[in-house]
């Protein structure tokens, strides 16, 4: 794994730890079934993460901190630049 993704995987286990992960997916509207098909694991995985039970490992956590990364993005877009 590169740097970039040791970052990522740093990054999402955080977010699982401290609750961030939730609140990103609910403020989404996403189901735990949907971000576990999109990181391709199974609803408990997904909720096991969010719980702090387990931390999202390999490939599945790098889906996962993708798809909370553009959850976010859409939450708080970047201000258009002015003219």
């Amino acid at each position: 794994m590169d740097a970039q993704g040791l970052l990522a995987l740093a990054a999402v286990r955080k977010r699982c730890s401290t609750g961030e992960a939730r609140r990103i997916r609910t403020t989404a509207r996403l189901t735990m079934q949907e971000v576990a098909e999109h990181c391709e694991v199974d609803q408990a995985t997904v909720s096991r993460w969010e719980r702090s039970v387990s931390v999202p490992r390999g490939p599945a956590a790098l889906l996962y901190a993708e798809l909370l990364d553009r959850l976010t993005a859409v939450e708080s877009p970047e201000p258009a630049a002015s003219a």
